[in-house]
């Protein structure tokens, strides 16, 4: 076959077809050069073409130019996962594989040409062997890379380098974009390893680990939804479950939600499996992510533990896929392509094939669903481990204690429980899942609210920076005094963690308070505070959702929720279902130890169905209640989303724009056939504006992912005076 096709690192919806150019067609996975237009671009190939596109001139095809790559870049799994997402969450092929090919941006192969001899055969030589051959002579060595022979004008420049090869006048030799890395030696002794810790699987561990190991062993795909209360010991059978995979000489990845969980985590398998373990996330420099995908790519590791670009570690095939608390929103990529590593776990699972365990507490409504349908195999751990009691929780109505309490921010049992664990040497947190030092600056006399001037969103006062902040686009600057419109004294009120780290402090003057959130976090501080607060060096940690996940330290028996109703309060859908796993999160961090728990949450909403469900542990009634609600009112699982966010810096244009984008998905739903769909707008989005643009959002209702998907496309053809995001299953509508 003499096509290849290529998905160019570009917003093109299409793969394109070029002409080999005497190139070898099976070069699947490796990186190109082509022309596009009059430029050169990179892309990746995905695959040979039989033939070109129906209708399309021979004399038009245009040639591979060079070949960045000696051995594929990407396996074929992972190019059938791109295509996937580019198909499912309507993108282009290019940006799916760029976004896997990250850590290689700047790195290529070298091919070295090298002069043997300028004699001609019978045949001469033709104008470009000439060139070759002239050029070479000039070089120190008689040698030169092939970038600079194609620069120096040589057409079909890696043709006419091969033919002089095989006529003997030049040798050449090229050089793998990455050098191979340390493999990591052999395999470490997992039994001895486990024998070494002295766990005892618990009843309900010890199933759950015998169901997922059997489809290991079986090389199956199957999907697991792991349920167990914070602290019945989920990371055991992830640790176990992998010694089983690479056993069996299979490949395992591990997905955190955040790169603060990561530390955690990782020690536990680094332990068990030394440096075969490589740990994969954005906070890593750009150096290190390249070394650990080298790492993987060479075959050096059998276990990678990362964040949500984890999910495309380049293992020929995964045996195992852990994806832990997996209803984090974060799993779900903001930009294109917006991608969920979370279903695409599942979606892999099926390609390479391999087990998928998804694990939390707190699992989504639509993973509860899955599981209780049969979609998913549920496997349920019901109590903590060695029978360690649940925290003892209790409710604070804010709107009758905070009156009788001597500060506005904590109330008096706030306080008191908080002192009684931290007298007793133990230690504590307090979750506040509001970044800044006061979230809200007003003037007590007009009601003025000070606002960012591009995102129409409050400022948030950052005192240790001395600035006001947005939160959404970054931009700050000096705290203002008066109010703009009457001139008048601006009050600095609302909560945030630096006012609580204050304040907590004061109260605590002879304990040492540490405040966890992005504010006071910088690249690979999250490994220095987990080993802070492992070793007693913190008495109390305030912070945000970072520290409501994943952790467990024995001494915290106090956990105190100094507000939820911020979030309670969004206009989305899911936001019952967010207070109810972020309070059952952090709740979990307090008596993980043996010691008994206590938590404390105050909220102006006591009657919210999720914090209810949290403080009485009742998750199956929660879950029942919120399935009832969605089937009721059309959300996830029962119909799917397709969300279209449409910008521009002239709302009267955005607001047409998002009219003609309706008009375009409901005009090909039409062309389809399509009937069963609702729309929701167009409308100003919850968050209308944000860098100086307008927001408006179009949401599609559907029991068809396969008919959202024909809407989606025509929009994503269409041409808007404005910019249009096309976002599939959204996890958030704001």
């Amino acid at each position: 076959m003499k096509y290849a096709k290529i998905a160019v690192f570009a917003n093109i919806d299409n793969l394109l077809t070029y002409d080999c150019g005497g190139y070898e067609p099976s070069m699947a996975g490796k990186r190109a050069i082509v022309p596009l237009g009059s430029k050169l671009v990179s892309g990746l190939i995905t695959g040979p073409e039989d033939a070109l596109p129906p209708g399309f001139p021979e004399s038009k095809i245009k040639k591979i130019k060079e070949i960045i790559d000696v051995s594929p870049a990407l396996p074929e799994n992972l190019i059938k996962l791109g295509l996937f997402i580019a198909d499912y969450y309507i993108c282009a092929p290019g940006m799916v594989f760029s976004s896997m090919l990250a850590p290689l941006k700047k790195v290529r192969s070298k091919k070295t040409v090298k002069l043997i001899s300028d004699a001609p055969g019978p045949k001469g030589f033709t104008d470009a062997q000439r060139m070759v051959i002239d050029y070479l002579k000039t070089r120190r060595g008689r040698r030169a890379d092939i970038r600079d022979i194609m620069e120096f004008g040589v057409k079909q420049c890696a043709k006419t380098v091969k033919e002089l090869e095989e006529s003997g006048n030049v040798t050449s030799e090229e050089t793998a974009a990455l050098s191979k890395s340390r493999t990591g030696g052999a395999p470490p002794d997992m039994a001895a390893a486990a024998e070494k810790a002295g766990i005892t699987l618990n009843p309900g561990q010890q199933s759950a680990y015998e169901e997922i190991t059997g489809a290991v062993k079986a090389g199956l795909f199957k999907t697991f939804a792991l349920f167990g209360v914070t602290g019945s010991g989920k990371t055991e059978i992830y640790l176990r479950a992998a010694k089983e995979a690479v056993s069996a000489g299979k490949k395992v990845i591990v997905l955190v939600p955040e790169i603060f969980l990561t530390p955690q985590l990782t020690e536990s398998f680094l332990r068990h499996f030394k440096d075969r373990t490589a740990v994969y996330h954005s906070g890593l420099s750009e150096p290190e992510r390249r070394h650990e995908w080298q790492r993987i790519r060479d075959g050096g590791v059998d276990i990678v533990v990362g964040t949500r670009s984890a999910i495309f570690a380049p293992f020929d095939k995964a045996g195992l896929i852990i994806v832990d608390e997996e209803f984090d929103q974060s799993y779900k990529q903001e930009n294109d392509p917006r991608y969920n590593a979370k279903d695409m776990a599942v979606v892999r699972g099926t390609i390479d094939p391999a087990v998928v365990v998804l694990g939390s507490a707190t699992p989504s409504v639509e993973t509860y669903h899955n599981a209780v349908t049969g979609k998913y195999a549920m496997l349920k751990l019901d109590g903590r481990v060695e029978e360690r009691p649940l925290p003892e929780v209790e409710v604070i109505d804010l709107k009758y204690d905070l009156n009788k309490s001597r500060d506005l921010f904590f109330s008096n049992e706030f306080i008191a429980k908080a002192r009684e664990a931290l007298d007793r040497g133990e230690q504590a947190i307090i979750f506040l899942n509001r970044r800044g030092f006061s979230s809200l600056i007003m003037c007590p006399q007009c009601g003025h609210i000070e606002k960012c001037g591009s995102c129409d969103i409050p400022l948030v006062y950052h005192r240790a920076d001395t600035v006001v902040k947005c939160h959404y686009c970054a931009s700050e600057k000096e705290p203002p005094v008066k109010c703009p419109s009457c001139g008048k004294t601006l009050f600095y009120k609302g909560l945030g963690t630096q006012k609580i780290e204050d304040v907590a402090q004061k109260f605590f003057p002879e304990k040492k308070v540490f405040r966890v959130d992005i504010d006071s976090m910088k690249q690979n501080d999250h490994v220095a505070i987990y080993e802070k607060i492992k070793n007693r060096e913190i008495d109390l940690l305030v912070g945000t959702q970072m520290i409501a996940k994943g952790f467990d330290f024995p001494e915290v028996t106090f956990v105190g929720v100094a507000g939820i109703d911020s979030v309670l309060n969004l206009p989305d859908f899911r936001a019952e279902e967010r207070v109810f796993q972020l309070l059952t999160q952090v709740s979990g961090r307090a008596g993980r130890g043996g010691k008994p728990g206590k938590v404390v949450i105050q909220t102006f909403n006591p009657e919210s169905s999720g914090i209810r469900a949290a403080a009485k542990n009742t998750p199956e009634k929660f879950y029942e209640e919120q399935l009832r609600l969605r089937r009721e009112h059309g959300y996830p699982p029962f119909k799917f989303l397709l969300q279209f966010i449409v910008s521009d810096m002239r709302e009267e244009r955005c607001a047409a724009a998002a009219e003609k984008v309706r008009e375009t998905a409901e005009a090909a739903a039409a062309a389809a056939g399509v009937k069963s769909y609702s729309v929701l707008g167009p409308a100003p989005a919850p968050l209308s504006r944000i860098r100086n643009r307008f927001r408006y959002s179009v949401i599609i209702k559907s029991p068809s992912r396969k008919d959202l998907n024909t809407m989606g496309r025509a929009v994503k053809k269409g041409h808007f005076k404005a910019v249009v995001s096309i976002i599939m299953d959204p996890v958030s509508t704001l």
